[in-house]
């Protein structure tokens, strides 16, 4: 790998991150004059999606300038002319040595590649899902003692990235159930899959629904509850019956029900008031002070009526005020 192209994306890496601390230091700012018509959740979520977008917006410009160091060519030129191996040297490298996510034109030369031949397109897949395949998903599974869990996995992170890009789903299936074999993953780890998986709705789904069914009585604890919230992004987007009723499953046997209420919250079918409500007066003796307030909160966003919950805990006072933003205390 040339030292020259070392250097550039050495330099695209920090200036994105000042790029994108400028755009976050913006929302900061505009985050003090909330709409009157808008939550701070939901205004946050929108003011993040502005700032990723004209943070990518800057960084694409300078993938397209001039630089001297590639003798005058743009690094979109560049990747190019490289071939299907130095490309995917160069992807690894970005993975590892980059803070940020490597350069979209990198990703684009290797796709523009595979779009005109079925052969690199084999080979690009073959080498996504062998690195994915052959690398750890937590740190017992590590065997290099010498190398850093959090930069290897990046490596995996770059191939799904990649495999979005192929719009390949076909391994979906074979990583939410890699997924689901372990308790517990990293944050990072757990985000990484959901990207993938959220990419290809139409796999992802019903395969999903079917793992939370087939494990109902496990309490639904640890990778399970990532795939409620999966299911609930997605079915945000693209609302359907089976998975309305797959969030409604979920409260019904998830341990931590909290989970089920902030997607059932956060898919925003009024249907599942009676369901909430129905649980706090049924379990008022036994139930905790976090899961009465997440699921008040969650039947005043879905439209409810609280005035007829009887509060076991006696501080709430007067129901009908609002409880204000539910805890935004799951994966995002």
């Amino acid at each position: 790998m040339d030292d020259a192209i070392k250097k550039v994306l050495s330099k695209y890496d920090e200036l994105s991150k000042l790029i994108l601390d400028q755009k976050m230091d913006e929302m900061t700012d505009k985050m003090m004059d909330i709409p009157a018509d808008s939550d701070e959740l939901s205004y946050e979520s929108y003011l993040q999606g502005q700032v990723m977008e004209e943070a990518e917006s800057q960084m694409a410009l300078m993938e397209d300038e001039e630089d001297e160091s590639l003798d005058g060519m743009s690094m979109r030129e560049y990747f190019k002319g490289l071939t299907v191996n130095e490309l995917l040297e160069i992807l690894e490298y970005c993975a590892v040595n980059l803070d940020g996510k490597e350069p979209k034109s990198l990703t684009e030369a290797l796709v523009e590649k595979a779009e005109t031949s079925d052969e690199v397109y084999e080979r690009l897949r073959e080498y996504a899902a062998q690195c994915i395949g052959e690398a750890a998903w937590i740190e017992e599974e590590l065997k290099d003692e010498d190398k850093i869990f959090e930069l290897e996995f990046t490596k995996v992170r770059a191939c799904l990235d990649l495999l979005i890009q192929l719009k390949d789903g076909s391994l979906v299936s074979a990583i939410i159930d890699r997924f689901l074999s372990y308790p517990q993953t990293r944050d990072f780890v757990a985000d990484s899959i959901a990207g993938y998986v959220e990419a290809f709705p139409e796999i992802s789904v019903p395969f999903m629904i079917s793992r939370l069914d087939e494990n109902s009585e496990s309490g639904l604890k640890g990778p399970f509850e990532d795939l409620v919230i999966i299911l609930s992004r997605i079915g945000k987007n693209a609302p359907s019956e089976d998975i309305y009723l797959a969030l409604k499953h979920a409260f019904r046997y998830m341990e931590n029900k909290i989970y089920a209420v902030i997607c059932l919250m956060d898919y925003g079918d009024g249907r599942a008031i009676p369901m909430l409500k129905g649980y706090v007066n049924r379990n008022k003796d036994t139930i905790s002070r976090d899961l009465f307030y997440e699921i008040m909160s969650a039947v005043q966003n879905l439209g409810g009526d609280i005035s007829d919950i009887e509060d076991p805990f006696g501080d709430f006072d007067g129901k009908k005020n609002a409880l204000g933003a539910p805890k935004s205390n799951y994966r995002d």
